[in-house]
């Protein structure tokens, strides 16, 4: 019996660890998809570093001082719809 409840113990934590990186997944790529960050070099906060180092994103750590800075709340890179003025 003992060795029973170890197994689903180990099931239960092992569904329960994927469940925990779905949603810090979710939550960084939420991140990224919001303030455009994607291709930039730094990842917009802690989640989103985490949802890059899951995913395999190419994750460097290191911070460019010649490349422009960009503010995550400017909004001059977002998609136009059509019709929309410009």
């Amino acid at each position: 019996m003992a060795a029973i409840d170890v197994i689903i113990f180990a099931a239960a934590a092992g569904f329960a660890f994927a469940v925990l990186i779905t949603v810090v997944v979710i939550i960084g790529i939420r991140k990224e998809e919001r303030y455009l960050t994607l291709m930039n070099k730094t990842a917009p906060g802690a989640m989103a570093q985490l949802a890059r180092i899951v995913l395999g994103r190419y994750v460097r750590r290191e911070h460019d001082l010649m490349a422009p800075q960009r503010n995550p709340d400017e909004r001059s890179g977002t998609r136009q719809t059509m019709g929309a003025p410009r």
